[in-house]
């Protein structure tokens, strides 16, 4: 019998969206050919996400305090584990367009960072742009007296010559980063990019002026020798290559939960900015998936109409590559308290009227409005997918350690019966709160990890449980390791590029596939090490693998063509068949094993103050976590 799941006065705490960068005053400044750009926080800083605050982030969507992982349990009886090792697809999440991702995934540079405004008179920091100077398309059509448009360009880590090419009046500048031969004419800016590493966070910033009668628009940056229509760029592909499913949650406005989604408003190719409106276009959703050879995970809007969503799937029929299926979510994570759409749920269900999913014939919540506008939005996907649904993934996602509620929103008004698949996000990980004085890597990478590791398949087992209960397979939007010591960060940059997580990975990925056997996304594509936590399976677009034994275990997993690690002055080549690396490494006082090219801490006895943060991103994609589930 399946037991209703106390929830502890501990709950997880909040964590961050790895995509959100969050920062204090200027801490944050990036440098190019050596000077300093000053870049004003308003530039750079994407929408705090923090989700109740921009302070210190936390806990993970997976684990619970004093609670063992039975006591929401929908069986004990263990599932037969798969042989079929088809089944079994590994995907990844990937991360926005914006520059502070640490990836290039579009041509076109200018989407890294949304335009602002600048005050030239006297000179001054950025300022967002008031809606009503953009005009349909997202370009800026006017501004008032004495300001002009910045914006920042995505820094390709190859660099190479480039040419901005755009229409209207005026002339567009690099004002800073890390460029040479420029020239500036009408139509065209052309400069040269130094090579760079992304982890540097070097930025070209362009400025220009407004003439209201002729402004510039349909800006285009890209290589100067590059295809004028490429949409998705190779950098994007390399570091995408192998994965079978691509999420594309953090290209949406799936979160962020705007007021209203039409198809009249929403973004469009070529537009000026995808951070408004619906985010990234469907077009290049589609063009990303179909360039990698992998099926693409989409999350619609909560408040997108029906005719946005006919269309939206229509476009995904007619224009995904054959041989692959679509993904299909609600918004994402309903059922966490840190995004608003989980309010607004809750709300929408008491004005209905919706009773609860227990059968109490008390009021729902924002689970049960969840489980009846997934049965609204799937209906409309199948009927475009009508004599094609062998095509289309319909997702039912819930929070991965309450395979209880899992169970009662599927069964509430039969929502099982209008989709394929349920989904959670088995995450594994160590927070502030767990760490203890005295504590060693050691114990963490060898004993607590591992089991956690384990804890969050076996909560995946329950879960599978609870969808061949009404017949659907049972996938992951997201997964992997969620390790946050705000007040540790040299430890917690330990354990991220400690060997051992190689380790911890490959099991993990492999114990999932041996008793889930279907679809696991993990989280996410890229991302860098802050005090909100370490989610990217590497800290940027190509990182050494000698310093991303998560990205290396992956690799390794999909098959990823021979690979050779240096491991701190010794070369050791793998591949699939010897997945088996030893690294150079040393003792430190602490008793923690770290490569010999790494630092050793000057203590990990206690928790340590973390130094100035060039920028924090908090675990994004999936958001900041809370273990309440329903109202």
């Amino acid at each position: 019998m399946a037991v209703k799941p106390i929830l502890d006065s501990q709950k997880l705490k909040l964590a961050n969206d790895l995509n959100a960068l969050h920062i204090s005053g200027n801490s944050l400044a990036f440098t190019g050919e050596g000077k300093s750009m000053g870049l004003a926080r308003s530039l750079f800083a994407a929408p705090c996400l923090m989700l109740a605050a921009c302070g210190a982030a936390s806990g993970s969507t997976n684990e619970t305090t004093n609670a063992p992982v039975t006591s929401n349990a929908v069986s004990a009886t263990p599932i037969p584990t798969t042989t079929d090792p088809k089944a079994f697809k590994l995907g990844v999440n990937v991360g926005t367009i914006s520059l502070w991702d640490n990836s290039r995934p579009l041509m076109n540079l200018i989407y890294a960072v949304p335009a602002q405004m600048q005050n030239t008179n006297p000179s001054g920091g950025s300022e967002d742009i008031p809606g009503q100077y953009f005009d349909a398309n997202g370009w800026v059509k006017s501004l008032p007296t004495g300001y002009q448009v910045r914006r920042g360009l995505s820094v390709p880590a190859a660099g190479g010559d480039f040419i901005c090419r755009y229409q209207g009046n005026g002339l567009l500048r690099v004002e800073s980063g890390p460029v040479s031969n420029v020239s500036s004419s009408a139509g065209a800016l052309k400069f040269t990019i130094a090579p760079t590493n992304p982890a540097d966070w070097k930025a070209v910033t362009i400025t220009y002026f407004v003439d209201p009668s002729n402004y510039i628009r349909d800006i285009d940056c890209r290589e100067a020798g590059a295809s004028t229509t490429a949409i998705t760029a190779p950098e994007f592909l390399s570091v995408v290559n192998g994965f079978k499913v691509l999420r594309f949650v953090k290209w949406s406005k799936a979160e962020e939960n705007p007021a209203s989604i039409t198809w009249a408003t929403r973004n469009k190719p070529g537009d000026g900015d995808f951070s408004r409106n619906d985010g990234v276009p469907v077009e290049y959703i589609v063009d990303a998936a179909n360039q990698a050879n992998a099926d693409p995970w989409v999350n619609i809007p909560w408040n997108a109409d029906n005719d946005y969503i006919t269309r939206y799937a229509t476009y995904v029929r007619d224009n995904m590559a054959s041989g692959h299926q679509v993904y299909v979510e609600v918004s994402n994570e309903v059922w966490n308290w840190g995004y608003p759409v989980t309010t607004q749920a809750k709300n929408e269900a008491i004005a209905e009227g919706l009773l609860s999913a227990e059968g109490t014939g008390a009021p729902g919540g924002n689970g049960e409005r969840y489980s009846e506008r997934v049965r609204q939005v799937m209906a409309i996907w199948s009927n475009v997918f009508s004599g094609q649904m062998n095509r289309l993934v319909r997702v039912f996602a819930f929070q991965h350690v309450q395979p209880y509620w899992s169970d009662r929103l599927l069964a509430y008004q039969d929502t099982y019966k209008y989709v394929d698949a349920l989904a959670t996000a088995p995450y594994f990980g160590h927070e502030a709160e767990t760490w203890t004085t005295g504590q060693s890597l050691d114990s963490i990478m060898n004993t607590l990890l591992p089991a956690k590791a384990a804890e969050a398949v076996t909560f995946g087992v329950q879960q599978k449980a609870v969808a061949q209960k009404y017949n659907l397979r049972y996938v992951t939007y997201e997964a992997g390791q969620h390790v946050t010591l705000p007040n540790n960060l040299p430890l917690l940059m330990q354990i991220e590029r400690d060997p051992r997580m190689y380790d911890i990975y490959k099991t993990f990925i492999s114990a999932w596939q041996s008793q889930i056997g279907d679809t696991m996304n993990l989280f996410a594509l890229t991302g860098n090490i802050s005090r909100y936590g370490a989610w990217g399976i590497s800290e940027y677009a190509n990182q050494p693998l000698s310093e991303a034994p998560k990205r290396r275990a992956v690799q390794e997993f999909l098959g990823i063509a021979t690979a050779s690690v240096d491991t701190g002055g010794t070369t050791t080549t793998t591949t699939t068949t010897d997945p088996v690396v030893t690294a150079s490494t040393q003792i430190c006082p602490d008793g923690s094993i770290i490569l010999l090219t790494s630092t050793c801490p000057t203590t990990t006895s206690t928790p340590t103050t973390s130094p100035t943060k060039k920028g924090n991103k908090g675990k994004g994609g999936g958001g900041g976590r809370t273990v309440t589930a329903l109202a």
